[in-house]
């Protein structure tokens, strides 16, 4: 075949950029606080409605429902692999803890606490880790 102007360039197979793989471990940080994420906003609803049905559980009130519509935000962020929305919940659920345990004077619930801590603060390496793969 001739080589005229009008030849369609060929493709260089060595030059193709391929993404970098991503180890399951990462997906499964970023899986694992969005299930904490979805866990810990059903448990927040469940005391707004029982709080709202007029059985008072604690220091909840029905302003609470933007706790939950904040969190379910964080969620998709954090299903989207955002950063942002991860380091966002980690130190919304700190700030949040110590405000409650502040109002009340109790260390109420500590030990689930530290396990959904626990899951936030992996969401945060997860997301990381993940962009840091991506960039190469």
């Amino acid at each position: 075949m001739d080589e005229t102007r009008y030849t369609p360039p060929k493709a260089v197979v060595d030059d193709v950029d391929v993404d970098p793989v991503v180890p399951d471990a990462v997906f499964k940080k970023i899986r694992n606080t969005l299930v904490a994420c979805l866990i810990s906003a059903a448990i927040t609803t469940v005391l707004i409605l029982l709080t709202l049905g007029g059985n008072r559980v604690g220091p909840l009130s029905g302003i609470d429902a933007i706790d939950i519509v904040f969190v379910l935000a964080m969620a998709f962020g954090i299903s989207r692999k955002s950063r942002v929305c991860a380091v966002l919940m980690f130190c919304y659920f700190v700030l949040s803890k110590y405000l409650l345990m502040k109002a009340t004077g109790r260390a109420n619930g500590l030990w689930l606490g530290a396990v959904f801590l626990y899951y936030y603060a992996m969401g945060v390496v997860g997301t990381f880790e993940y962009h840091k793969l991506r960039k190469g």
